[in-house]
């Protein structure tokens, strides 16, 4: 451990020692062109936005630069002679002429009619075609450019969940290319997800680990999704190992706006919302935002009630200090649960998914509580310290459905589980200083930090009822004449104390090679009443090294390893309930591109291979399941993505995933060489958005989605359909007394599309029609 100690802090007291030497030293070479383009070139080339008054650029010519070393000298150099002027501030470049540079609430420079371009100006606005330029936290890295982060990303934006009306993490799955749903996805921000062939467990929170996070969190209190696929261990100490789901929270705008909407889920099932973003003086801002839904759902014997509260601000009170808080409070009701279903004998075509096959009193109601604060302090220029902290209380009350099937005789019968009150309580926080400095010609980012994310869940004894009937009718599932008033005990049933400490550094070679190095110590820490416990720890690296051979083409290769928390059978159905296997180091090669094919518009393709410890659940012939551990899971594969405007018109959002995950070096020779059990090897989804060319505005979007046959057990005896969901929908965009004003209609499968979305889930998403119409002001 010594030597560990003296491996981290060394390099920091040489980051501490070294950083007063820091200087841009940039090279930049232009040729003579519009000053708009030049100006452009330069902002990508250093990394910062640029503001300015887009008017005050036009008609203007650059001045030719060749080998000039500083962003600050090359834009002197460019805007001579042109009656404007270039400062850095905030991390930002301003153009502009003479005392004509205006303060925001948020610290930023402004103009009148403001134009803001380079990072800024892609903020996943429908306007620019849903594409992102940073992304919102990478942990150790911060905030990078999306195009230059060497691992394969898909954000998913508010407008987009705005203009779809997109209301569960099951359409967010839906939609996004490298996420299969598995189910189970629909509510509280539950992760019936996987990604890279892996299930997902947990999410972050603003870029903070959050431990036993599965529910509690609704895409109404989130300004983004942004999902990381493949092995995130060394960004946050310990995750997932197919990938990532970060919910980014909302935080003031830099505009002050209000926007009150009105609209239909699907069925019966309204709402009404409010978000109001204001700038209170120039270094106060605060959102307030809320929301009620109630009403049937499209799924027969399905309901959903949710409301949710929240506040947010942004306070600078130095030029050197960002301060944030943000709290919220959601209550989601559900009537009509999601049941498991037990298969025996064949696999039979999928049932109607219009219907919920559980009674209306079944119950999945969650309240949850969450409380963020955040500081990031600029010691100097070139030292930066980033800090959060999330408290985050979820109390669940909810019923576990079973419902089988028996294919040999056509019968059904079922059983529930009454869970009790589940109290799930998170604390996770991060802190990473920054230190920028030269060595050479070589630029250093070295960033020494570490982050936790613990969590207590209390929960009572589980309550199991069989019905001791047999039907022949599916729909007798909707109903049953049992007790069902749940247990509201608890005692401490499992804890989580996961924590890391991390050292990185972003290094700069020139404008065309760059590379992440770096090391982390993670501790992965486990409690389950019963089950026994396990403290692991492990020294994990990972290496990215970024080519760039021209602006607007990014390649890389990167190499990471992670350690990654032990299964948990927690399944009343398992004959393996209450085991828990040991946390182990999975491994992860990654190949990928990223090109600006236009400025608003970025493919990126990936090819990776995933090495992990095999875990597998079985289906029992006596309608029981196995969850066990034998040989190693490779997955191997390939992914391609575009977002952004094709033309003015034209907005495209989607892309083509592969995977062959299969198992090898097993004992149980029946599995060795199998591929895994519900995940698909082909997805292929894309979604588009198209301008009529008529005024006022009208768009016409929608989706075609599509999943892979996928096997439906570990021995490959079955297989489950493919299947193809359509949606559609239409916006108008006019003012109606001077208000900005959109009316929205989409339809979600439109088809009618029923299909397994694995063995033991049926699809979430049923045909639909949601409308909504919207005020900004």
């Amino acid at each position: 451990m010594n030597q560990f100690r003296k491996m981290i802090l060394s390099p920091v007291v040489a980051l501490l020692i070294s950083s007063s030497a820091f200087a841009d030293n940039i090279t930049y070479s232009l040729e003579k062109q519009s000053l708009k383009d030049a100006i452009e070139k330069i902002s990508k080339k250093a990394n910062k936005p640029y503001i300015t008054n887009g008017a005050i650029l036009d008609g203007k010519t650059a001045n030719a630069i060749k080998d000039l070393n500083g962003t600050q000298n090359a834009l002197d150099e460019v805007l001579k002679n042109s009656g404007l002027e270039a400062i850095i501030e905030d991390g930002a470049i301003i153009i502009k002429p003479v005392s004509s540079v205006k303060v925001l609430s948020n610290g930023t420079y402004v103009l009148d009619d403001v134009s803001v371009s380079g990072k800024s100006s892609k903020n996943g606005s429908a306007q620019s075609g849903y594409l992102v330029e940073d992304v919102k936290t990478l942990g150790v890295w911060g905030n990078l450019s999306l195009q230059d982060t060497p691992y394969s990303m898909s954000i998913v934006s508010s407008d987009f969940i705005e203009n779809t009306i997109t209301t569960n993490m099951a359409q967010v799955a839906k939609q996004t290319p490298v996420i299969q749903s598995n189910g189970n996805a629909s509510y509280n921000g539950e992760l019936g997800n996987s990604i890279r062939g892996f299930a997902i467990s947990t999410a972050l929170v603003d870029g903070i680990p959050i431990p036993s996070s599965n529910f509690g969190v609704g895409l109404k209190e989130v300004d983004r999704v942004e999902v990381i696929s493949g092995l995130s261990g060394f960004l946050y100490g310990s995750g997932n190992v197919g990938g990532t789901i970060n919910y980014a929270l909302k935080y003031p705008k830099k505009e002050s706006i209000t926007e009150i909407s009105i609209g239909n889920n699907g069925g019966e099932n309204y709402y009404t919302s409010v978000d109001t973003s204001q700038n209170i003086t120039d270094k106060l801002s605060v959102r307030v935002f809320g929301s009620y839904q109630d009403g049937d759902t499209a799924k027969d014997n399905n309901s959903n009630e949710e409301k949710l509260l929240g506040v947010s601000f942004a306070y600078k009170p130095t030029d050197n200090l960002d301060l944030g808080l943000y709290y919220s409070h959601r209550e989601s009701h559900i009537n009509g649960v999601t049941p498991l279903w037990v298969v025996t004998g064949k696999m039979p075509k999928a049932f109607d998914t219009s219907k919920s096959y559980t009674p209306t009193w079944s119950k999945n109601n969650i309240d949850s509580d969450k409380l963020e604060l955040k500081a990031n302090y600029n010691f100097t220029e070139n030292i930066r310290l980033r800090t959060a902290y999330l408290y985050k209380n979820a109390d669940r009350l909810a019923h576990w459905f079973i419902n089988r099937y028996d294919a040999n005789n056509g019968t059904f019968n079922r059983e529930f589980g009454d869970m009790g009150k589940e109290v799930t309580t998170n604390h996770g926080a991060y802190a990473y200083l920054d230190g920028e400095f030269d060595t050479g010609s070589i630029h250093h980012t070295l960033t020494f930090g570490g982050s936790l994310g613990k969590a207590k869940v209390k929960s009572d004894d589980f309550i199991d009822t069989l019905d001791n009937n047999t039907y022949t009718n599916i729909n007798d599932l909707m109903t049953w004449n049992v007790a069902n008033s749940l247990t509201t005990g608890n005692y401490l049933n499992l804890k989580y104390n996961n924590k890391n400490v991390v050292l990185g550094d972003n290094i700069t070679f020139n404008e065309n090679w760059s590379a992440l190095v770096g090391v982390n110590y993670a501790t992965v820490d486990q409690w389950i009443t019963g089950s026994g416990s396990y403290d692991e720890s492990k020294l994990t690296p990972t290496l990215s090294l970024i080519y760039k051979p021209i602006e607007d083409l990014t390649t890389y290769v990167t190499y990471m390893e992670s350690l990654e928390k032990g299964t948990v059978v927690k399944n009343s159905n398992d004959v393996n309930n209450g085991k828990v296997f040991k946390p182990r180091v999975s491994t992860q090669y990654e190949m990928g591109a990223k090109y600006s094919i236009n400025q608003d518009l970025l493919l990126s393709t990936a090819l990776f291979r995933i090495e992990k410890a095999n875990s597998m659940t079985e289906n029992l012939p006596n309608g029981m399941t196995k969850t066990s551990e034998d040989g190693e899971q490779i997955n191997e594969g390939v992914e391609v993505l575009l977002t952004g405007k094709a033309t003015d018109s034209l907005t495209l959002m989607g892309g083509v995933t592969y995977i062959s995950p299969k198992v090898e070096k097993a004992t149980n020779k029946a599995i060795e060489g199998k591929k895994t059990a519900n995940r698909a090897r082909v997805q292929a989804k894309m979604y588009a958005e198209y301008k009529l060319p008529v005024s006022p505005k009208i768009f016409l979007n929608g989706g075609v989605y599509h999943t892979g046959t996928q096997w439906r057990d570990a021995i490959n005896s079955e297989k489950l359909d493919a299947y193809t969901t359509l949606d559609l929908g239409a916006r108008y965009e006019t003012k109606l007394d001077g208000l900005d004003t959109t009316f929205r209609i989409y339809a979600t499968n439109i088809t009618g599309e029923d299909y397994w979305a694995a063995s033991n889930m049926l699809s979430e998403t049923p045909r639909s029609v949601a409308f909504n119409v919207s005020v900004k002001f």
